[in-house]
């Protein structure tokens, strides 16, 4: 499955290991949304994300996704300090 950068930044914000809890999560800041840009952003990640079959790959690519996410942080972040 294909994630856009937007999705992707939503899941880092927005999820969690449990795809149930974070499934539950989208559609409720969906609800909560006052934009219609973001709130068919996240009821549509929510509603990928239910599709069959995303709970074999869901936790690792959570997973990957947080630890690249840090990564990047860290390295824009960090300066030399020689």
């Amino acid at each position: 499955m294909k994630m856009n950068r937007n999705e992707m930044e939503a899941l880092y914000a927005f999820g969690c290991p449990n795809l149930k809890a974070t499934v539950k999560r989208l559609r409720m800041v969906a609800a909560l949304a006052p934009d219609p840009v973001a709130k068919k952003l996240f009821y549509m990640l929510s509603v990928k994300l239910s599709a069959e079959g995303v709970e074999r790959w869901y936790c690792c690519f959570y997973c990957k996704l947080r630890v690249l996410k840090n990564h990047r942080e860290g390295c824009y972040g960090e300066t030399d300090e020689d």
